[in-house]
């Protein structure tokens, strides 16, 4: 019996070996996540652009009430951590290739969608501290996110969080 578990573990073994125990990756997954890693730098660099439209628009309103001029400047302070995300993102594309180890890459990867996915939310609630600003409310932490961080949901569903972002111009208001 004991025999019969040996000549088993060795024929997986062996069977490991001859198939070259390729346990993670695709074949053809170390251009794919290249390509998305560059979709994601350039996904990142448009945000920028539309974040310093949603800048110039609080600057304005800013200029006509003085409640809002700390928060254009903390806004200020986003979008230049912003660009120095985009100069290190941009530098990690240059430095990686479609030939590069696939643990690089989807390092790589992962820390670009990281960083994207958390300066959405640093927005995010700078722009909800000027929504509540201009209503004249005090503006809560976390208290107003209902989707917990692990939540299970399915593939194409709608997140909470959807139905509750706001752009610049409606968290301004009337101003």
């Amino acid at each position: 019996m004991v025999r019969v578990d040996r000549f088993v573990f060795l024929l997986a073994l062996v069977g490991l070996l001859v198939s070259g125990c390729r346990t993670y990756g695709g074949y053809e997954s170390k251009p794919k996540t290249y390509q998305a890693l560059q979709r994601s730098v350039e996904a990142f660099a448009d945000e920028r652009d539309r974040a310093e439209a949603d800048f110039r628009t609080l600057s304005d309103a800013a200029e006509a009430s003085d409640t809002l001029r700390s928060l254009a400047d903390e806004y200020q302070a986003l979008l230049d951590e912003h660009e120095a995300l985009l100069e290190t993102q941009q530098n990690r594309v240059e430095r990686l290739s479609a030939s590069s180890a696939y643990r690089a890459l989807h390092r790589g990867y992962g820390a670009t969608v990281t960083e994207k996915r958390m300066m959405e939310q640093k927005y995010r609630r700078l722009v909800r501290a000027v929504h509540a600003t201009v209503r004249g409310t005090g503006t809560t932490s976390e208290a107003t996110n209902t989707e917990r961080r692990y939540t299970i949901r399915p593939v194409n569903f709608p997140s909470l969080q959807d139905g509750e972002r706001l752009s610049m111009e409606q968290a301004l208001g009337d101003l």
